[in-house]
This record gives structure tokens, C-alpha cells and sequence, in this order.
């Protein structure tokens, strides 16, 4: 069973080959969330335009605990804290995070006296950037904080639904708050309003009354999960673990309920349709890691299941012995994780590499389109990942006439390859060349002694780079000639 297993859990791939790094740490981060930018972000919460990036997201640090069980197999829940004074440390719930198999990210320097507006963007970048380095349950990601940073969760959580399957707020919260245009506030209160949240104080905590009367608004509202939790006693201080912990249970618990009935449906169907059962089970261990004991019990009944199962299967394959690549394709997706699943994607693979070969004899100006279905219906087969490279090598022939130019004459005709071609190692290669070409233009704007016309330009430069590394710095240079009002 084993190999299985491996197979199921096993669905992405971390960056680079490296060990992930676990335990408590410090670190920094290259990357933003694209939510981030400021004209991104302002659309969440109705703020006027402006010129400019709030913060400089290469300059903050986080605190970070990744329990030393991490290995990449199995998705973990992540924590965004942002605490009310400097550290964003775990602290005494360091226990917690490794039985329940969460990792903490807290940014270092965002204590109460800091701009809020900069507070709640830095909690996407932690989030943003942690998907990228660790295998994260995207149910699972919960924004938490500490009396203010409590509240900067509250400001963020149900804004930024999309990122955060919910919140635990601690001594501290603030009223919900959805974008007022209704275009994009209500898909984003629909889903906010199904995520999970915890809202945690404590009987002598002055924070109390305004933790109470936002739990019984949330409830009025109609989230859909939303529970209340008073520790005796508490004053205006963290829960202990033990009540922190019951906060976090609470925005798991639907999820352990998911599991538990696709398992009950499973354990239904296991005598008369096997596959269905085998399939459900299959479900709740890939799915729902965070349901240990469902899981468990799924990889039992998905074993019990895989001789039967198999056998039907491959008395389906049988019957496919003429059928094109489509079916094959649908037939090796649906056996995956069974013995019979590894012949028939050989089958289907083969079949794909016919058909590619068939559409690379065929150049021509919508071959790159062709190669960009292709390789979206043949993910996870080898012959899309043949078709990701011939792609990439036709990226490459576009891009070596354009690359040949003299420098200050490639901007446009790179910015254009960039809207021709979708994401490829060649296309990542464009876009170095087009910073590194803004760059050096750039350096040229600012190097003008007169300040006026070193402000046209860099407007100008912003507004026609938006969206790049050197158009947003050419936004951060202006705001410093002219500061952008409050």
C-alpha cells in the first residue's frame, strides 16, 4: 500500500531539491502578493488611487516555525500572525502547531504604532510567499493576531477571503468590512461569509465587549461558521494554549466533518460500488490530511478495495483497446492512484505523443496556441510535458530577433512577447531582459538634475511600466519628490 499512498499524497512539487528548511527561523522574502500593490489592494477597501507602494516589501522580516513532521508529503495549515508590539514569533504555541500540523509566519515588524494599511498587505505576503516555499493546505490558511494585530486580522480576513479560509482573532477585532463596489464586493462577501472564524477573549479582557458584539453581528450576517470562545479569568493577554487550541480545532471542524461524511459515503458504497468507495476514500486521503483519523481509516478501506477495483478496471481497459486519446487520457486520469493506472497512462501517453507528433508536423502561426491546449489537457502526462518544451523552443525563436536589438529599442517589442507567450522558462528569460532594459532607463531618468522634469518623466515611466519591477519603483521615486497625502 505504500507506493499508493505515495502516489496520492504526493500531488505537488516544491521549489528546487532542497530539504525543507523546518523549525523556528527568520527570513525574508524577494516576492509580493499581487494583491499587495497597492492598486490591486485599494479595490478591496475603496481607496483612492495613488502614486507609490506603501511599504518596501524586500526590507521586512518574518518569524517563521515549521514543525520539524514537515517533509512535503502532506499539506499543512498555515497561521498568519500579526502581533500587536515587534515579533511575530510562535511563542507557547509551538506544541500546538506540530499536533496539528499548521506552520507559523508572523512579520517581525508591524506593532500596533505602524500604518495599518502597510500591517494588512505584509500578512498576504506571508501567505503569498509561504504557498511558494511549503506544501499548504489552501483551506487552511488562517490570519491571527494580537489585541491590534487582532484587528489587523479582522481587516484582512474577510477582505481577502481568496487568501484566507478564515481567521482567529485574539483579544482584539474590528467590524467586517467588504468592498462597497458591488461588482467585486459580493463574490467577495459570499465567500467570506463561508469561511471559518474564531473569535477568542477573555472574561477581564477590556477587549471583551467588542469581541462579543462583532461574534453576534458575524452571526446576523449569516457566516456560516463563526464561534465565540471566553477564557475565565483572561485579561488582555493571549489565550493559553489550551484555549488556543480550541479556537483552531473549531475553524478546522468542518473540514473534519467533510471528511467524515465522504468517508461514511465510501464505507456505503464499498459492497455494491467499489469504485465509487475507492474513489471517495482516495478522496479523503488526498484531500483532508488534516483529518488523521479519517484519513487512516480511508487508506484501510482504499486498500481493501484496489484488488476488486483494479480488476473491473481492467476489464474497462480491455474494451478501450481502439479508443482514441481522449478516452485514454479520462480512463488514466480516473485509474490513477491503481495498479491498472500505470499501464493505461502509458497508453494514453503514448496515444498523446501520436497526436503531438501529428500537430508538430503541422508549423505554422496557431501551432503556439495549439501547443498551449495541448499542454493544458496533457498535465501530468510526458508528452505534455514534450509539448511545454517544444513550445518553450518556438518562445525561444521569437525571442532571439528581439533579443539581438540594441539596447533602449527592446522594450516594446519585449513587453509584446510577453503578451504572445504564456508562462515558459524562455518567458521568464523576456522578462529579465525588459526589467533590466527599465532598469537602465530608469537610472537615466533619475540621474536628471531638475526636479520637475525628473517628476514628468518618472509619471510617466510609472504609468506606462505599471505592473513591473522598474515601473514601481519609478512610482516609490516620485512619491519621495513629491509625498503622496495621507
Amino acid at each position: 500500500m505504500r507506493p499508493i499512498l505515495c502516489i496520492l499524497l504526493v500531488l505537488s512539487v516544491l521549489p528546487g531539491t532542497d530539504p525543507p528548511r523546518t523549525g523556528s527561523f527568520s527570513t525574508t522574502f524577494t516576492d509580493r502578493h499581487p494583491e499587495s500593490r497597492w492598486d490591486r489592494f485599494r479595490l478591496r477597501y475603496g481607496y483612492e488611487p495613488r502614486s507609490g507602494e506603501p511599504y518596501d516589501h524586500l526590507k521586512e522580516e518574518f518569524d517563521v516555525y515549521v514543525p520539524s513532521s514537515y517533509d512535503g508529503t502532506v499539506s499543512y495549515g498555515l497561521i498568519v500572525y500579526t502581533n500587536a508590539s515587534k515579533g511575530g514569533g510562535v511563542g507557547g504555541y509551538r506544541d500546538l502547531m506540530d499536533k496539528h500540523r499548521v506552520i507559523w509566519i508572523g512579520a517581525a515588524n508591524v506593532p500596533n504604532e505602524r500604518n495599518g494599511i502597510e500591517r494588512w498587505a505584509i500578512a498576504l505576503d506571508a501567505a503569498w510567499n509561504m504557498q511558494k516555499q511549503y506544501r499548504i493546505d489552501p483551506r487552511r490558511i488562517y490570519a491571527s493576531g494580537t489585541s491590534g494585530g487582532g484587528r489587523c486580522a479582522s481587516m484582512v480576513a474577510p477582505a481577502f477571503p481568496d487568501v484566507f479560509s478564515g481567521a482567529i482573532y485574539l483579544i482584539g477585532c474590528n467590524a467586517v468590512r467588504f468592498p462597497s463596489d458591488k461588482v467585486i464586493g459580493k463574490p467577495i462577501r459570499d465567500m467570506a461569509m463561508a469561511n471559518r472564524y474564531a473569535l477568542m477573549t477573555g472574561s477581564d479582557d477590556f477587549n471583551k465587549p467588542g469581541t462579543l458584539t462583532l461574534f453576534q453581528s458575524m452571526q446576523s450576517m449569516g457566516f456560516k461558521h463563526v464561534e465565540y470562545f471566553e477564557q475565565p479569568g483572561l485579561g488582555h493577554s493571549n489565550p493559553s494554549p489550551e484555549w488556543f487550541e480550541k479556537g483552531l480545532v473549531s475553524v478546522d471542524r468542518p473540514l473534519l466533518d467533510e471528511a467524515a461524511a465522504l468517508l461514511a459515503q465510501a464505507n456505503a458504497a464499498k459492497a455494491r460500488k467499489p469504485y465509487d468507495a475507492a474513489t471517495l476514500a482516495k478522496r479523503v486521503m488526498r484531500d483532508y490530511p488534516v483529518a488523521t483519523e479519517a484519513a487512516a481509516e480511508a487508506r484501510t478501506l482504499f486498500e481493501s478495495l484496489t484488488p476488486v477495483v483494479d480488476e473491473l478496471l481492467r476489464g474497462e481497459a480491455t474494451k478501450l483497446a481502439a479508443a482514441g486519446s481522449d478516452k485514454l487520457r479520462a480512463f488514466a486520469l480516473r485509474t490513477e492512484g491503481f495498479p491498472s493506472g500505470v499501464e493505461a497512462k502509458a497508453r494514453a501517453d503514448a496515444a498523446g505523443q501520436t497526436d503531438l507528433d501529428a500537430l508538430l508536423a503541422k508549423p505554422g502561426a496557431t501551432l503556439p496556441k495549439n501547443l498551449e491546449r495541448f499542454t493544458a489537457e496533457w498535465s501530468g502526462f510526458a508528452c505534455g510535458d514534450a509539448a511545454r518544451s517544444a513550445y518553450d523552443t518556438l518562445a525561444a525563436a521569437a525571442l532571439a530577433p528581439v533579443a539581438a536589438l540594441e539596447t533602449g529599442k527592446r522594450t516594446k517589442p519585449l513587453a509584446k512577447l510577453l503578451k504572445d507567450w504564456k508562462d515558459c522558462p524562455t518567458r521568464v528569460k523576456m522578462q529579465e531582459a525588459l526589467e533590466a532594459d527599465l532598469t537602465a532607463e530608469l537610472e537615466v531618468i533619475l540621474a536628471l538634475e531638475k526636479p520637475a522634469s525628473r517628476a514628468q518623466k518618472l509619471a510617466a515611466f510609472a504609468k506606462a511600466w505599471d505592473g513591473t519591477s522598474a515601473g514601481s519603483r519609478a512610482g516609490e521615486e516620485l512619491a519621495k519628490l513629491a509625498p503622496i497625502p495621507k
